[in-house]
């Protein structure tokens, strides 16, 4: 398999978790998240951070929701202006 055919599959996969589009699929890959596995043992928190830093300080709030939601499985407005509570599980319960 080639590294575009592998890079093309491995978006399309991230793009099977929720709120995860093909940016923000294309942005976790080049940050070395290839699976939706691994995407779920991240801390959204610190990917968010990442992913800031690499936008020069910029990145819209919405993307650290959607990341927890990712992680979670639920709708990003649900995750929206929520502090983590007991662990990474409780964010948007």
């Amino acid at each position: 398999m080639s590294k575009q055919s592998e890079k093309s599959r491995a978006i399309e996969r991230l793009r099977s978790l929720r709120n995860i589009g093909p940016v923000t699929a294309e942005r976790l890959f080049s940050m070395g998240i290839k699976t939706p596995e691994q995407m779920k043992q991240t801390d959204p928190e610190r990917l968010y951070e990442e992913l800031r830093t690499r936008n020069g300080g910029k990145l819209d709030r919405c993307v650290l929701y959607q990341f927890r939601g990712a992680v979670i499985d639920v709708p990003w407005p649900r995750c929206k202006d929520l502090r983590e509570r007991g662990g990474v599980r409780r964010w948007c319960e």
